[in-house]
């Protein structure tokens, strides 16, 4: 079985890259709305946890070359967290199999 600590880290990136993409994705939504200020965030790590997604203050106009960068960046992290937990599953199920 994937070790509860692999669990956890793949489960807090697959959710901090989430809240990235989330954040892009309204800042770009909301890039011609007046008096919108970009929502921003960082990414920090967590011991045992993986990643989490920090909230920051709102700060000036929409960069839109930036967000796409950022919603690109957050699909790319979480589609490699996905595969590598695809991988560790399929070869939990094969040695799971071996001994059958």
């Amino acid at each position: 079985m994937i070790s509860s600590v692999s669990l956890n880290t793949l489960v807090g990136g697959l959710g901090a890259q989430t809240r990235v993409a989330e954040t892009a994705a309204t800042n770009i939504v909301n890039a011609t709305t007046e008096g919108y200020q970009a929502q921003q965030g960082q990414l920090v790590s967590k011991p045992l946890n993986g990643a989490d997604y920090i909230p920051l203050p709102p700060e000036g106009d929409v960069d839109l070359g930036r967000e796409l960068v950022n919603l690109s960046q957050a699909s790319h992290s979480y589609a490699a967290a996905a595969k590598a937990f695809s991988s560790i599953s399929e070869t939990e199920k094969r040695a799971l199999d071996s001994l059958a």
